[in-house]
């Protein structure tokens, strides 16, 4: 990527390849803001147009040639949009609310960051890096977050659920338009930057959220957390980044119709309150609200059977539905308006801006994932050093007392807050690593943890956990979900030493100091079993 910032402050980027692994590090100091901090907002829908509708009558969530459509476009031939997740060709078959991108720029006086997320299943680095390309410069950013909400019932933006496994989900042009729509809400947060005071907060129960963690050993990140941006004179609120670990997936495989699910309804609540259709149930706090999704990894989800306690009325819903999903984000928002109304929410202090970033060249150990990617299925972009190669990246924002660590992928909770196991079965031999936690090396007021941001690697297993070959974990009968779509098993020790030397930056950094810093580690690539 070549880094554009602000004129005159232009971040110096090195690329290279000096071994099968590489790591190249970058601060940018906290220094003290010159004007205040100024925080803005944006949010542009991003809804594919449906030219075609169907019905799906035998509910196998497959269309079938003889199942009725309409020809929208009155070209003559069903021009489907893929669905996001669970089995190759789900096409969407109506439209139940809209996708969003939402953007938050931060401003300092000395650095703008901007963050931007879309209601959709994962983005590419490279995706990001074009994003960033477009709008770096022109937007004066210093560096900007791309996150998906890992929405598995927006369109297919990686490729791998077109309608069969060699045919990428990929629609023509969606890329080149989510870029402009989230660059638009880029802009719109610029033009609306504004004196702002932050406050954090976390709710460390998961009461009533429905989440599970479906693959042994059962570790979650627990918690609503999120940062506030009020307006100093009365308070008002600007904005919220809400920050929770769910699979975005509440409606489950057999929705077709577009829809930002639990995220959405999650925005919602925050912001406008939690309205049962036009009966509001209880006050948001206003502004625009920002999704970003915690540590999923593991697999963290909310199975159909798995119950999900209503705020309203305190009923569980099972069946996935939209009232399920409605209950789950209301759930998650009721628990933010509970906390900032028992005035939980702690001023954040000294809010400036630090940068600080990893490159990673990622080992691709993955033989599908690498066919798919030389075949043009699969979003990514590969190369050969000794091995193949994959480029990526992790980075830590700090807004004063607050951390917002930017992973590539869906991590394992284990990795996070502890717990790691090496269960019988597994595929190496070695002992439990990754140690220590990274959230008890992360030093803010509050932390975020950002899975799919930046890239979407697919998930960060702990290697002693690794289990790509039978004789299964922890006794299983079938194959355990997560290393298909994974880069390899050395994934995990290469994200969790890049953390632990960001946090060890951010905690060093001296105020007085006013250039990056600059290092390389070398590594090897290990082959799958």
């Amino acid at each position: 990527m070549r880094f554009a910032t602000k004129a005159g402050r232009r971040a110096p980027r090195v690329r290279g390849v000096v071994a099968a692994l590489s790591l190249l590090a970058f601060a940018w100091p906290a220094g003290a803001a010159a004007d205040g901090l100024r925080v803005g907002f944006g949010k542009t829908k991003i809804t594919p147009e449906l030219a075609d509708r169907w019905t799906d009558l035998n509910g196998n969530a497959l269309r079938d040639p003889e199942e009725p459509w309409v020809d929208g476009n009155g070209n003559g031939r069903f021009d489907p949009v893929y669905m996001a997740g669970f089995a190759n060709g789900r096409a969407a078959a109506g439209i139940h609310d809209a996708l969003f991108a939402v953007a938050a720029v931060f401003d300092d006086g000395e650095r703008r960051i901007g963050v931007v997320t879309a209601d959709v299943v994962g983005l590419s680095h490279g995706f990001a890096e074009a994003l960033r390309e477009e709008t770096s410069e022109r937007l004066s950013l210093d560096y900007l977050l791309v996150h998906a909400t890992h929405n598995h019932q927006g369109p297919d933006t990686q490729g791998l659920w077109g309608p069969s496994r060699f045919r990428s989900g990929v629609a023509d042009g969606l890329h080149r338009r989510l870029r402009d729509q989230m660059g638009e809400a880029l802009a719109q947060a610029v033009a609306s930057l504004e004196p702002a005071r932050l406050e954090a907060l976390h709710v460390p129960s998961r009461k009533a959220f429905g989440i599970v963690d479906t693959r042994l050993p059962d570790v979650i990140d627990e918690g609503v957390r999120a940062v506030i941006a009020r307006r100093p004179g009365d308070g008002g609120v600007i904005g919220t980044l809400l920050n929770f670990a769910v699979h975005v997936e509440s409606l489950w495989d057999r929705n077709l119709e577009l829809t930002a699910d639990v995220a959405g309804y999650a925005r919602r609540g925050v912001s406008l309150g939690l309205d049962y259709d036009g009966d509001l149930f209880r006050g948001g706090l206003g502004g625009t609200t920002l999704w970003l999704t915690g540590n999923i990894g593991g697999l963290i989800t909310t199975l159909p059977e798995t119950p999900v306690v209503d705020p309203r009325d305190g009923r569980p819903r099972v069946p996935p539905s939209f009232e399920k999903a409605r209950a789950q984000g209301y759930g998650i928002a009721a628990a933010l308006l509970d906390g900032v109304a028992a005035g939980e929410a702690r001023p954040v202090g000294h809010a400036r801006i630090g940068i600080y970033r990893h490159d990673l060249e990622v080992p691709l150990a993955n033989r599908p994932l690498i066919l798919g990617a030389l075949l043009g299925i699969l979003d990514r972009d590969i190369g050969w050093s000794r091995g193949v190669m994959t480029e990526s990246e992790v980075a830590l924002l700090t807004l004063g007392d607050v951390w917002i660590a930017a992973v590539p992928g869906e991590l394992y909770p284990e990795i996070a807050v502890g717990g790691i196991e090496h269960p019988v079965g597994a595929d190496f031999d070695v002992e439990p690593a990754s140690d220590p936690p990274l959230r008890t090396r992360m030093n803010g007021q509050l932390n975020l943890m950002v899975n799919l941001a930046n890239d979407s690697i697919g998930y960060i297993i702990p290697r002693s956990q690794w289990d790509a070959e039978a004789p299964w974990i922890y006794g299983a009968k079938e194959e355990t979900y997560g290393e298909i779509v994974s880069a390899g098993p050395g994934t995990a020790a290469l994200v969790h030493r890049a953390f632990l030397d960001l946090f060890r930056e951010a905690s060093d950094q001296s105020p007085a100091s006013h250039s990056p810093r600059q290092r390389s580690y070398q590594g090897v690539v290990e082959p799958s079993p």
